[in-house]
């Protein structure tokens, strides 16, 4: 037990020495930061854009109406002409009404907006209307903010028209076509709690992001720590005062410290930051992050650390080259990969058949239980069950991983197959 923790002691003041532990430690909440907030900073900054729009219409009631509803579309909207995006910002629109709708037209709105003096036009003459084929011409095709709002504006619009040919009441029309503003909420304990159903989500898509990056990251960094030492035969020196078991376990738990290092320090960065909003699909999301999510977080990472380090110290340990590793990494990721395919479906419906099933495949276990508990709770025995097949089969995979390593660690130039590495197994 003591060679253990001198080797992990090794490993882990070797790694946090190191300036890649300091740049990723940095890097990756810079990088959550960029893909979250920043967005939103940067845009409120920018606010002030105007965007110029012609609605080429014979109709002239229907142009009104339709530019009405796209530059406010709420009823109670305090500013008018302008319409909120879904990053937070506000964009300016000046929309005009074209009664004619000739040829000529066409092609002198269509050099307009080739020479930047509008930024599109909305062509829609009688025909058109007829047949619902309107179509918006601009310069920036995939502006699909734009198209989706005028889209609805045309529908609304076109809605009016046929409620008045049947004689309803304006008033009745405004009624009608109100939208309906739906809060969800989570009942949690027998009670209606205030997480939202967005800020659940992406509390979910941040952290199983989080958990997948660094059970990723530090599984492959003790691939290539062993497979380094290998080939610098390290490990020859190593092993007159130690078992092959010994050096795997030090190594493994030396990696496992800096892993839970590394989450503390983005802890204590990102914990005042918890309590902060972020504006997203034009509402204040707040990051449900409490303490019983992070104490699973932890318990999750460890878990499947410890999992996905044995299988990555056995690879580092059977091949002899970085090229020779990249082959076989596949089939270590691929569960972690899978995980993060059925991320959406899981979040969406916790307590499906296909997210209890992922959830119980110990492979699967750390991503996937740990998304069903921030979403929905499951029943306590299928936590404590996942947790039971989880460590079994870490202890499982350290006992086949250990003996591949021990075996593997001296084994130099000719490249393993299959049938050997299952040798390997029974010589140990």
């Amino acid at each position: 037990m003591h060679n253990i923790f001198l080797f992990a002691r090794r490993e882990y003041l070797e790694t946090v020495r190191k300036k890649s532990f300091i740049v990723m430690t940095i890097l990756l909440p810079a990088m959550m930061f960029g893909f979250t907030v920043l967005p939103s900073m940067v845009a409120s900054k920018k606010s002030n854009e105007t965007q110029r729009i012609v609605i080429a219409t014979s109709d002239e009631q229907f142009g009104n109406e339709v530019r009405d509803k796209f530059t406010k579309p709420s009823s109670d909207d305090p500013i008018p002409a302008k319409r909120r995006r879904t990053d937070g910002s506000t964009r300016s629109f000046e929309v005009q009404v074209d009664t004619k709708v000739s040829s000529e037209e066409e092609a002198a709105l269509t050099a307009k907006v080739s020479s930047h003096e509008i930024d599109g036009y909305l062509w829609a003459p009688a025909n058109a209307l007829a047949e619902r084929k309107i179509s918006y011409r601009s310069r920036a095709s995939s502006d699909f903010e734009t198209q989706s709002a005028l889209s609805g504006a045309i529908r609304e619009a076109l809605l009016r028209q046929s409620f008045r040919k049947h004689g309803v009441p304006a008033e009745e029309v405004s009624d009608v076509l109100k939208p309906v503003n739906i809060d969800s909420k989570k009942i949690e304990n027998g009670k209606v709690t205030d997480s939202s159903g967005i800020a659940l989500f992406f509390t979910a898509l941040l952290l199983m992001i989080l958990l997948y990056v660094t059970i990723l990251m530090y599984s492959m960094s003790v691939m290539r720590s062993v497979l380094e030492e290998k080939n610098s035969r390290i490990f020859e020196v190593l092993l007159s005062t130690a078992t092959a078991k010994e050096l795997m376990a030090g190594k493994i738990l030396g990696a496992a410290g800096v892993g839970l290092t590394q989450i503390g320090i983005w802890t204590l960065v990102t914990a005042p930051l918890a309590a902060q909003s972020i504006s997203m699909f034009g509402e204040s999301i707040h990051l449900g992050l409490t303490i019983g999510n992070m104490i699973f977080f932890g318990a999750f990472f460890v878990l499947g650390f410890l999992l996905y380090s044995a299988l990555g110290a056995a690879l580092g340990s059977a091949v002899n080259s970085e090229q020779e590793a990249q082959q076989f990494q596949f089939v270590i990721m691929m569960p972690l990969i899978i995980s993060a395919i059925f991320l959406t479906p899981v979040i969406q419906q916790p307590h499906s058949t296909l997210a209890v099933v992922l959830s119980l495949i110990p492979f699967c276990t750390p991503l996937i239980m740990f998304t069903r508990i921030l979403v929905e709770t499951p029943p306590a025995w299928q936590i404590a069950l996942s947790i039971v097949l989880l460590v079994g089969t870490i202890y499982a995979m350290l006992s086949i991983c250990s003996r591949i390593y021990r075996v593997g660690i001296l084994m130099y130039g000719k490249r393993p197959t299959l049938p050997e590495i299952v040798k390997w197994m029974k010589y140990a």
